[in-house]
Order: C-alpha cells, then sequence, then structure tokens
C-alpha cells in the first residue's frame, strides 16, 4: 500500500473514532438548566405541583423532582431559546421510582398557536428507573396533525397522561443540534460537521484535501427539509372521509330567508349543504383504527358493561337566515363562561325534547315552561350560511324577551375550542348540534361525525375537545368528559333495521364523546317525528360492546 494511502487509512480510523465518540460537535442549548439552579416557572395548578431541585445518585447529579398534582403539568413561560429550527432533537433523562410505566407529553405553544388543535402535543412512556429520551424535532406535530412553527416556540409544558400523579426526577433538558462550528481531530485531522445524521469532512487527511458527505452505516436519516416535504408524522396523521367532504360541497345549499326548523324537508336540504367544522376536527376523525385505551375494559365497566344502549329525542334546532334579528337576554345566570349577545334568537325557537317530548302541547307552551317537567331545556341555533353556531342551557321565553343559564357560540368554520376549564351548554364544554343524529343523516343512509353520550358518573378531569369537567369524583376507572369511545369493530350489526345500522356503523368509525352526566350510554337523537321509535333495537346493544379509544 502506497504512504498515500496509508495516510487515508490512518485519517479515516482517527474520523471513524471520532463520529464513534458521539455528538462532541453538537449545537445544545439548555431548555431547562437543572444543574444551574432553574426551576420551571408554570404549572397547570397554580403550584399544586411540587419541585424542588435534589441531588439525584440515578441522574449523576443536580435533578428536578417533580411531584405531579392529579391531571397538572409543568413547564416554562417565556421559552428560551425561541427559534428551535436549528435543533433536531430534544433531549433529556428522567428517573421514575415508582414500579409502573408512567405516560408523559410534551406539549408546545408557538406562534400558530390558537387554539388546543394548534399546539404540539407528543407523548412518550418513562419507565421505571432511568430513561433516556430522545424526541427529534421533526417528529412534533400539533394536534389536528398540522406542521408547528417551532422558529417561535413560547411555552412548554410536561404533563402525566390520564390524569395520574407520579414523583419523578428530570435532568436537564437539551435542545440539540448539528450547525456547531467546525471542530478539528486531534492530530491535526479533519473538521467534522454533522447534518441531519450525515457528516461531512473537510480538510487533509494525510496530505489529501478532502471534502466528503459520509452517511454512517446502520440506518436511514431523514433530513430536515424531507421531513418538511413529508408533512406531519405518519403516527399524528388525521384520518378523515374523504368522501363525506366531497358530498357535503357537492351539493348546493337552498336560499335561507326565514327561520326553518329542524324536522322539516327544507331542513333536510340545507343541511345536506353544510359543512361542519373543518375536516380535521376531532367530531369529524375517523377512529376506527385509534388504539384502544389501556384502561378501556375498566371505564367501560364503571358505564355499565351490561347496561342497554340507549337514545334520547331531544336535540332540536333551528336553522336561520343570516341576516336574523339579533337581541339581548333578559337574564343571563352564568355569565363568566358565556359567550356574549346579542344572539339570533327566533321566536319559534325549540326547546329540548319538542315536539316528540310534549305531545298535544303547543310549542309556545314549552317555550315559556308550563310543562312542569324539569330538564336542561336546551336551545340551539344555527346559522348555515355563516357557519355559526349558537346554544342555551336553561332556555325559556317570558314577558318581553329570553332568558337562559348559559350562552355559548362556535364557529363551524374552525377548529377552535372552548376557553380551557369554560364549560358550555353542556358540561363538557362541547358543542351539542354537531352531535346530534338527524333525520336527514338516516334518509341518506351515512352518519359521519361523532356523536354524543352521557354517563352517570363521570371524573374530575377533561380530554380535548372538551374544556371542563362536571364531577368531584377522582376515581380513575370513570371516563373524563370528552372521552372517546367506539363500537367493537366486530359487533355484528347485521340483524338491525336499516336505521339503526347507519347509527351503529357511524359508532365504529367516528364514535361517541362523553359529553354530560346522565342517563348512562344514551346518544342523543333530533326529536323528529319522522325518525321511528328504535328503543327495543338499541337495548339489544350493551356497554360492553364499546371501547375506549385514545388519539394516536
Amino acid at each position: 500500500m502506497s504512504t498515500r494511502g496509508m495516510n487515508w487509512v490512518v485519517g479515516l480510523g482517527i474520523l471513524v473514532a471520532a463520529l464513534s465518540a458521539g455528538e462532541a460537535w453538537a449545537r445544545k442549548d439548555a431548555l431547562l438548566d437543572v444543574t444551574g439552579g432553574q426551576i420551571p416557572n408554570d404549572t397547570g395548578s397554580d403550584g399544586a405541583t411540587k419541585m424542588t431541585i435534589e441531588d439525584n445518585a440515578q441522574l449523576g447529579g443536580k435533578a428536578l423532582k417533580v411531584v405531579f398534582a392529579p391531571g397538572d403539568s409543568f413547564g416554562v413561560r417565556t421559552v428560551k431559546p425561541r427559534n428551535w429550527k436549528p435543533y433536531i432533537t430534544l433531549e433529556f433523562e428522567v428517573f421514575n421510582p415508582g414500579k409502573a410505566d408512567v405516560g408523559l407529553q410534551f406539549n408546545v405553544r408557538h406562534k400558530r398557536s390558537t387554539s388546543y388543535q394548534t399546539r404540539v402535543e407528543h407523548g412518550f412512556t418513562v419507565k421505571p428507573g432511568k430513561n433516556s429520551i430522545k424526541i427529534g424535532l421533526d417528529e412534533l406535530a400539533n394536534v389536528n396533525g398540522s406542521a408547528p412553527d417551532l422558529s417561535d416556540a413560547q411555552k412548554w409544558y410536561i404533563n402525566p397522561t390520564e390524569g395520574k400523579s407520579p414523583t419523578l426526577y428530570f435532568s436537564d433538558i437539551f435542545l440539540v443540534g448539528d450547525d456547531a462550528a467546525p471542530a478539528p481531530v486531534a492530530g491535526g485531522g479533519p473538521a467534522v460537521m454533522a447534518f441531519s445524521g450525515s457528516f461531512r469532512v473537510t480538510g487533509k487527511v494525510g496530505d489529501m484535501h478532502v471534502d466528503l458527505t459520509v452517511q454512517p452505516l446502520g440506518g436511514t436519516v431523514q433530513t430536515a427539509p424531507a421531513a418538511a416535504a413529508a408533512g406531519p408524522a405518519a403516527s399524528k396523521a388525521v384520518a378523515t372521509d374523504p368522501a363525506r367532504l366531497a358530498r357535503i360541497r357537492a351539493a348546493r345549499m337552498p336560499p335561507i330567508t326565514r327561520p326553518v326548523m329542524f324536522n322539516t324537508p327544507e331542513a333536510d336540504a340545507i343541511l345536506t349543504a353544510l359543512e361542519v367544522f373543518p375536516p380535521d376536527n376531532p367530531w369529524n376523525q375517523l377512529v376506527e383504527d385509534w388504539p384502544l385505551h389501556p384502561n378501556s375494559k375498566n371505564i367501560v365497566a364503571s358505564i355499565g358493561a351490561e347496561k342497554p344502549f340507549r337514545y334520547n329525542a331531544d336535540m332540536g334546532f333551528i336553522l336561520v337566515p343570516p341576516q336574523q334579528k339579533r337581541v339581548d337576554l333578559l337574564k343571563l345566570d352564568s355569565p363568566a363562561e358565556s359567550d356574549k349577545g346579542p344572539y339570533p334568537i327566533p321566536d319559534n325557537l325549540p326547546i329540548e325534547n319538542w315536539p316528540v317530548g310534549y305531545p298535544g302541547m303547543t310549542l309556545d307552551d314549552v317555550q315559556r315552561d308550563k310543562t312542569n317537567i324539569d330538564g336542561d331545556r336546551h336551545g340551539i341555533i344555527v346559522d348555515p350560511v355563516n357557519r355559526m353556531l349558537w346554544e342555551f342551557w336553561i332556555t325559556k321565553k317570558v314577558a318581553g324577551g329570553w332568558v337562559a343559564n348559559q350562552a355559548s357560540m362556535f364557529d363551524l368554520k374552525t377548529n377552535k375550542l372552548r376557553p380551557d376549564g369554560w364549560t358550555s351548554s353542556d358540561a363538557a364544554g362541547l358543542p351539542i348540534f354537531p352531535s346530534v343524529v338527524r333525520y336527514d343523516e338516516l334518509k341518506r343512509g351515512v352518519i359521519d361525525h361523532a356523536m354524543r353520550v352521557s354517563v352517570r358518573n363521570s371524573r374530575r378531569d377533561y380530554v380535548a375537545p372538551a374544556t371542563h369537567y362536571a364531577s368531584p369524583h377522582t376515581n380513575e376507572e370513570y371516563p373524563r368528559m370528552g372521552e372517546r369511545l367506539r363500537l367493537r369493530r366486530d359487533f355484528d350489526i347485521s340483524g338491525f333495521s336499516p336505521n339503526v345500522q347507519v347509527i351503529l356503523k357511524g359508532l365504529k368509525r367516528y364514535g361517541m364523546f362523553v359529553a354530560d352526566n346522565g342517563l348512562e350510554w344514551a346518544i342523543s337523537v333530533a326529536p323528529d317525528e319522522r325518525i321511528p321509535a328504535m328503543h327495543e333495537e338499541f337495548r339489544k346493544v350493551k356497554g360492553s360492546d364499546f371501547e375506549v379509544v385514545t388519539a394516536p
């Protein structure tokens, strides 16, 4: 072998040794400097989660001890550094002193975050003992699957999943990149720079000038540009049915010049052309392939595995034109968590359960509460042209106008949620109208949205898209508000009537959200006289035929 060739081999050996040493020249900046005494300045429950810095032998030095309050989080407001674009991974260590795995979520709010759906939520698991966590920044995606703006991260936080309250120890949290200045190899060798898993080598090996790109063996590395071109990580993809959107947009909405009641052919034609929320909204996501919740069996049992499936013919609504006159409520009992008026309330606003729940009674009698029947008295108004929704709780017509206990407004053109912690006319802070089983859907033979379901006992917790809980119970076997359930894929629906089959297919594909406390396993169906009774068939379905799922 020539001297030049020998020099090349020796130089390459030096290079391999350098690469094997790890990321010695990688850019590395602290997102959380535990070693320097930094304690996160933000918790979700105003200090309920306790944090101290202690020596920890398992992590080899200073560690942040975090005693989580149930359902709480810790993190940092006003992120530094804010621009994460120069980095490739987020790296830290966690020591779990317990005997069970703990699920955690790393969350980021950034410049484009306007709602829960547009912030990052990345799940990972820490096993008992020491865990080395390495999260690729190109793995991070918003809850709705869109790409986050990591050039302007504004807040990050970590929370346990399922509302648990573990005690964990965290090391420094680092952002690690690959664009540090070239570092010379000991002995005067070449400079090495890492680029998304490949390495550029420049300088001299022996007496040769080199400028090489080296790809280590052992796997394919996706570069940042390639990841961006590929879109969100597959595990964060939102599955929707393109046929739904095509059907809606192919329909032509008739003109709306006056309020239209839900139980009419005119309403059917309008609803056929109404797009309720964007395609990637949680109400429109397919959940048939979502993973099973690890506690699914116990949650179903807490609702009632042997209890029958049911429905309430309860949620009527009215469609109003864009120019509908707006009025203020004469009284609003819960203004703090209500949206301000005026509201487009027509004189013929239907009240929950009317007409099928009030045989022989006029709408005016029901509006004025002459029924002596207690109930939630929901009132629902939809502006199909502007795609806006208003919902009211404990709604009554009185001399001179209307009163209600709560008023909520939803923009059906966006994924915006209620403010965190706010209720709506439903206990979970969810809208009701998108969940209702309607006559036009049964006639068409397809329900392509999630439904709502009530349970007797819920947990003092909620999961998106819910924003509110309505329970004092902390039993983790109770469902949270917003919990998603679906009918088992293998449940045989062949013996049911066409209408019931349509509903059961929808429950397999889209599932249902826990939305309120009440009769267990009861979904909402429009109180439309054109929908035949389905109670006896529903009772053939049991709670054990459902399962709890989690977003992938």
